[in-house]
């Protein structure tokens, strides 16, 4: 008896240790706040005149102020209403997005579709869905391009060459000969 209540204590502290990592190495938190890192850029003021959608229901939506965070999308219209989304796939210049807000009516709407980046222009362009129609969105902004990395030098630093790469010469730049130090040869001792 002794014995099986030995080995029912381990099985306890074990599933106890375990369950106490889960704890300590997740971080729960809510959906919402989790991001993830897109390539493009796609925040900006997404106007058409005569309107975002070809057809919608209520007051048309000429604007969509569109603000990133990761791949999260918050925007506003012009009408003064709230609009949450994603941004699916980025590559190159183009990003697959999805929104959802209400019109002035309160019928729900998605719009689901592309984002293409031309230097700083992002032409927006997909399908306009509430529950009873369909239409084709179209609207531009202008956007401001991710930045391009530049590499920084490491005081101290030292490369690692790669087969087959090459390097590009820098206009202006002197290259620094290093010179190379022959070892010396210390003579075998003589016999005797």
């Amino acid at each position: 008896m002794n014995r099986k209540l030995g080995i029912w204590t381990h099985v306890l502290a074990l599933l106890a240790g375990a369950g106490s990592l889960l704890f300590v190495a997740c971080d729960i938190s809510s959906a919402d706040d989790v991001t993830r890192t897109v390539s493009l850029n796609v925040s900006g003021s997404y106007q058409n005149g005569s309107g975002i959608a070809g057809r919608q229901s209520g007051t048309p939506i000429t604007l969509l102020a569109v603000t990133q965070r990761g791949d999260q999308l918050t925007a506003v219209d012009n009408l003064g209403a709230r609009w949450t989304g994603t941004v699916g796939r980025a590559d190159g210049n183009l990003a697959t997005v999805t929104l959802r807000g209400l019109t002035n009516t309160g019928v729900e709407v998605v719009i689901t579709g592309t984002v293409t980046i031309d230097g700083t222009t992002g032409a927006l362009t997909g399908t306009w869905i509430e529950p009873n129609l369909r239409s084709t969105v179209s609207a531009t902004a202008t956007v401001q391009p991710v930045p391009t990395p530049v590499p920084t030098a490491v005081p101290g630093a030292t490369a690692t060459p790669v087969p087959g790469a090459t390097a590009t010469p820098v206009p202006g730049a002197t290259p620094t000969p290093t010179p190379f130090i022959f070892p010396t040869a210390v003579p075998p001792p003589l016999p005797g």
